[in-house]
This record gives structure tokens, sequence and C-alpha cells, in this order.
């Protein structure tokens, strides 16, 4: 039995498995190692260096976030639109999980990599992760 390709929370499927023990169906080719192993994003890709998670997902370090909604100091992405790529390969996460994706996205747009932006580096300092998810969604449950 082969082993199975994970990022994050997804476990991969594809048509090739022998087994359907995993949580998201890949629909291109198998995944056949990480694009960095022992780096920062572990992210599947195929045989040919493709990526094997699409930059429409909130899990995706570049995600291409198409809707966003406006905080006090700076706008985040939305979480209805982040939640609904779930939705859309059957996948059932939180609204508390989608969240926290959402911040760690932030954190790796607004962190180190890509270079302070100063209002969301002055805000999250000192808070914990469920002061955050409170401040920004204050409707979600925290767990």
């Amino acid at each position: 039995m082969a082993e199975k390709f994970r990022y994050g929370p997804l476990v991969y499927n594809h048509f090739e498995d022998e087994q359907e023990s995993g949580n998201y169906w890949w629909p291109g080719p198998p995944p056949v190692a990480y694009q960095q192993p022992s780096g920062r994003y572990k992210i599947p890709i195929d045989a040919n260096g493709n990526e094997c998670l699409p930059g429409e997902c909130i899990l995706h370090p570049g995600c291409r976030v198409e809707e966003w909604e406006a905080f006090e100091l700076f706008k985040v992405p939305s979480l209805s639109w982040c939640k609904s790529w779930f939705e859309d390969n059957f996948l059932i996460v939180s609204d508390y999980d989608v969240c926290r994706y959402i911040l760690r996205w932030m954190g790796h747009k607004y962190g180190s990599e890509f270079g302070y932006d100063e209002a969301f580096k002055k805000w999250y300092k000192g808070k914990s992760l469920d002061e955050m998810i409170g401040e920004i969604w204050p409707d979600v449950q925290i767990s």
C-alpha cells in the first residue's frame, strides 16, 4: 500500500489509487513527491513538478483570493469564499478551522517572506489565535 500524500487537513486520493482512504480527490496526475520535503511548504507535486493544490484554496500559501471582507484595520479573505472551496470538494470543515487557515495564510502573505504590513503586524502582536478570530469574526464559535 502506497503512502498517502498529505497537505494540512487534506489526504489525497486520485484515480489510480487502489484504496480510497483519503478525503480529497485530486483530479490531476497523482502526487509523487513534495515540493519542499524539508521546507516550509510541503505541497505535493506530480511527476512534472506541478503543484497538486489549486491556487484558489486558502491552504495554498499563494492563494489567489477572489473575495474579501473589510476589517477595521485591513482587509481579510472572505470566510464564505474560503469555505466554499472545501464544500465544493465535499470536505467538512468548521468555520473556526477556516478562520485558522485564513490567519495562517495572512501570516504567509504579511509575514517576513512577503514583507510585513504594519497594521497587521501591530494588530496581531501578543494576541492568541482565539482572540484574533473573535475580533475578526465575532459570530464564529471559538472551539
